[in-house]
């Protein structure tokens, strides 16, 4: 009997000695998920010394791997090796149908192990139990039954208790049990049952993982985490404690210490599959430590050669460090080898890539790369949520001057949930702007007073972000000016207020007042206009005119109001 439950708690996985190994042994792969090595290591050991219990481990590989077939093969092989009242390998068998949900198989085997084992063996009710489970299996945070169909939670509890009832002191029944009353929705019993574990003997390590999970699932993710740092306090070489927090802070976007997690698991682990490689490179790259990222594509290129995935972290890390060309090669190398994984983010950083080439002293290659990189940009921009690329678009168009189109992307980016900030206001209001300035067949001006007030509507929202930006403001001023007619313009009044505001930013500013020369005349005539024929208020006309011809001496506009001014007066 103390046989029969050593092994037990050898394929229950719960083994301190065996977590502590530094090769890991089969159990410690399979609760790391690297069953294709688990089931190598206890296939050849059955092999190598075929016994009861080595063909039921390979067989029970398989089942943990989701592979029944493959496991009824081995367990087949073991029923003859099976002792008179230990059915070990036919319970296998027979657990093989239960989680195909082979009812018509399974029924009769059960029978036939029942009444071999007289319903009196610990390790044929635990194995039962067990199975009724699902197999539980922890994966990024998640635990689900391998074989959902299987759970039956009433049954997986009586089955446990009973097995429990004849072996008091095994701590691999109590981690089960476990899992059986977590799904049986009883979190508080399962926690329970895994500390009864630990008493018993268990690896904490083990325990305190599942208590961790079960914590994940309640989404108390403080106290999931404590628990996973007990595993690692327990035992620091326990792997998959490490990849649990890992996942956890993933999941909650605290990217470095996914990454530093990432690391430990990898170092503690030793596991090398290209997943787990590549999902450490993905969480440096999310932390922004593209250079680590990168570097781990590089020391691992052997391994990751076949995947190409590689080349779509590398070229987005690339594009992080600002080495656009080494970021363009390898997202066209990704697209090329993968293009049916292809996602908007490589669009995205392709274009953000083309857009920051440089091209010194060429303006014609500067264009192209420009143009191939807006093209990508607009591929990606309709599904980020996140980042709006829609206002690099604009920038772009609104730098080439190409008005309409920049426009119509602002226009996109609010459609799609978007929220301007002030650069994109500025850059609605200044294109709708420019765009109120429209020409006849016969080349007339004709005036687009819906253009003139989209640009006011826009500059109003940048003012409220910046106040004091003196060209929102004179915009704003010109906007309500060039609406209208000159005269008509003065005596609506509307941009009174903007060119005041405007005269009193910059008329104390020597360089601003050169840089807005024309639009500081433009604004006292304004003003002066608007109180001769609006206010009638000729103080404030002459005070006007005399502020303008103390800036602008040699003005002959305002020199020619002066003079008028004077030969009214004669």
């Amino acid at each position: 009997m103390k046989t029969h439950i050593n092994c037990l708690l050898l394929t229950a996985l719960v083994g301190t000695a065996l977590a502590q190994t530094p090769a890991p042994d089969a159990a410690t792969l399979m609760n790391l998920g690297r069953f294709d090595e688990a089931t190598q290591l206890l296939t050849h050991n059955a092999r190598q010394n075929p016994s009861m219990q080595a063909y039921f481990d390979a067989g029970y590989g398989y089942l943990r791997a989701g592979q029944p077939d493959s496991a009824r093969i081995w367990f087949t092989k073991g029923v003859p090796m099976d002792e008179k009242r230990v059915p070990l390998n036919q319970t296998g068998v027979a657990i093989s149908y239960l989680v195909e949900n082979n009812t018509a198989s399974a029924e009769p085997e059960l029978a036939a192990v029942s009444k071999k084992s007289k319903g009196k063996n610990a390790t044929i009710l635990y194995r039962i139990g067990e199975a009724y489970t699902g197999y539980l299996t922890p994966d990024s945070g998640s635990i689900k039954p391998r074989f959902p169909n299987a759970v039956n939670a009433t049954k997986a509890i009586d089955y446990l208790n009973q097995a429990a009832g004849r072996d008091k002191k095994n701590p691999a029944i109590q981690l089960i049990l476990g899992d059986a009353h977590y799904l049986n929705r009883d979190a508080g019993t399962a926690v329970t049952r895994y500390e009864s574990a630990i008493e018993q003997g268990m690896d904490p390590a083990r325990a305190y993982q599942r208590i961790g999970d079960i914590y994940w699932q309640g989404r108390n993710l403080n106290l999931a985490v404590e628990n996973y740092r007990k595993a690692i306090e327990a035992n620091p070489s326990y792997a998959p404690a490490y990849r649990q927090l890992s996942e956890l802070y993933f999941l909650v976007n605290r990217y470095k210490e996914a990454a530093t997690y990432s690391d430990q698991y990898v170092r503690v682990s030793s596991d090398r599959r290209p997943e787990t490689l590549l999902r450490q490179a993905q969480f440096h790259f999310l932390a922004k430590e593209y250079q680590r990222a990168v570097n781990l594509i590089d020391s691992n290129r052997t391994v990751l050669a076949q995947n190409p995935i590689v080349y779509r972290i590398q070229g987005w890390a690339y594009s992080g460090l600002k080495q656009p060309q080494k970021a363009i090669e390898n997202i066209s190398t990704f697209l090329d080898k993968a293009p049916d994984k292809v996602m908007y983010d490589d669009y995205k950083y392709l274009g953000q890539a083309y857009l920051a080439i440089e091209n010194p002293g060429s303006d014609s290659l500067k264009a192209i790369s420009d143009s191939l990189g807006i093209t990508y940009l607009e591929k990606a921009a309709p599904f980020d949520t996140t980042e709006n690329l829609y206002g690099d678009i604009a920038k772009y168009y609104y730098r080439s001057k190409k008005h309409e189109q920049a426009v119509a992307t602002l226009d996109s980016a609010a459609s799609h949930g978007h929220k301007a900030d002030v650069q994109d206001l500025f850059r609605y209001g200044m294109s709708n702007y420019t765009l109120g300035f429209q020409r006849d067949s016969l080349g007339k001006l004709v005036r687009d007073t819906t253009r003139f007030a989209l640009a006011d509507s826009a500059l109003a929202l940048a003012q409220q972000a910046s106040p004091d930006y003196a060209p929102t403001i004179l915009y704003r001023a010109k906007a309500n000016y060039y609406a209208y007619p000159p005269e008509e313009a003065v005596r609506k009044g509307e941009a009174k207020p903007y060119f005041e505001q405007f005269i009193g930013l910059v008329e104390g500013k020597e360089e601003e007042r050169n840089r807005y020369k024309k639009d500081l005349i433009l604004a006292f005539k304004y003003l002066i206009s608007y109180h001769e024929l609006v206010s009638k208020d000729m103080a404030a006309r002459a005070e006007w005119l005399k502020k303008g011809l103390a800036l602008f001496p040699q003005n002959k506009d305002l020199a020619k109001i002066a003079t008028s001014e004077d030969d009214e007066q004669q």
